[in-house]
């Protein structure tokens, strides 16, 4: 056990921002140094910090080969933001998809292809309590139940579905399983984000001949759909900023992605990566300062090898937070 103090100083006029002391483990060194940090970023700004954020990925690092057949298996894992403290989460040894986490961080919800030896494997979505680490299915419609992302009350998600013969985004109760329907036209609609304000989706659709970003009203009535990306082949990931003014998505450029930042509005366009290998599904932190993405080596011995970055708001690279654990996708970071 150790015995810490801590205290910190406004520079300039000596105001103190912190007094803090106690015992402690070895163990909890890192927690304490965020917890405290934490503190002084929201006592100076006023504001939310990273410092106590985590984030959530996807990896095949479980992957085994048989007979010279690789039998692909993609769980969550959970690291701090800045890389450390890695691990697992779901144990379902077969490929889970599109994380997403509930506003309290108590719950996660993702899609599951199951590892089944059927020829036929339906696409599910499951619910994980992060106390109990219990995994509870709550859709097993045909077809798609995918893409999953949590309303701000966190009792609804909003999904892809397709058991009506069309991938539309519907809103689903977790408990009932109630469903409200929330896009209703012949293009395909996937890839849902939800405003802060739960007063806007962002979604790709493939209304025009290929995938662009839509935005519309969460209310289902499609009165006020509206197209706001023309750029590139196509786009994908889109996900608003915390305060809905900004959506942060991935394009199709040069045999390659790179990530773009664009008002919800359709204005304000902003290249983000470039040059760079292939970097897509653009995630902000918590506080709206970082992105993280993930990102494809396309030259030398590392090449095709896929990790978590992380870089600012305005693009300024900061660095990998995995390295050498699978090929990893899809980071999510907690609230």
């Amino acid at each position: 056990a150790y015995k810490f103090v801590a205290r910190d100083f406004k520079h300039g006029s000596g105001e103190e921002l912190l007094s803090e002391q106690g015992v402690l483990s070895g163990a909890d060194i890192r927690e304490l140094g965020h917890a405290l940090m934490d503190k002084v970023y929201r006592k100076i700004t006023g504001e939310t910090s990273v410092f106590k954020s985590k984030i959530m990925f996807v990896s095949d690092r479980n992957s085994v080969t048989k007979k010279k057949v690789r039998e692909t298996i993609k769980e969550i894992y959970i690291m701090d933001f800045d890389g450390a403290n890695k691990k697992q989460l779901t144990h379902h040894r077969g490929i889970v998809m599109s994380p997403d986490i509930s506003p309290d961080n108590t719950k996660l919800v993702y899609s599951l292809i199951d590892g089944g030896t059927g020829k036929r494997k339906n696409n599910n979505l499951y619910i994980f309590d992060m106390n109990t680490k219990k995994a509870t299915m709550v859709s097993s419609r045909p077809g798609i139940n995918s893409g999953a992302v949590f309303l701000p009350n966190g009792t609804e998600v909003i999904l892809t579905l397709s058991h009506t013969g069309n991938a539309e985004l519907w809103a689903m109760k977790l408990g009932p399983g109630e469903l409200r329907r929330i896009t209703n036209h012949f293009g395909i609609d996937v890839d849902p984000s939800v405003s802060v304000d739960a007063n806007k989706i962002s979604f790709l659709s493939n209304r025009p001949g290929k995938a662009m970003i839509y935005v519309a009203d969460t209310d289902g009535t499609e009165k006020n759909v509206k197209r706001i990306s023309f750029l590139g082949k196509f786009n994908a990931t889109p996900r608003f900023a915390n305060d809905g003014k900004e959506i942060v998505f991935s394009s199709w450029l040069d045999e390659r992605f790179d990530i773009f930042r664009i008002g919800a509005d359709g204005q304000n366009l902003s290249r983000l990566t470039k040059d760079f290998g292939s970097n897509e599904e653009p995630i902000y932190s918590n506080d709206g300062n970082f992105i993280a993405f993930t990102h494809k080596d396309l030259t030398g011995s590392r090449r095709n090898e896929q990790d978590i970055f992380i870089m600012d708001r305005d693009g300024e690279l900061l660095g990998p937070l995995t390295h050498g654990y699978g090929i990893c996708s899809s980071a999510k970071w907690t609230h």
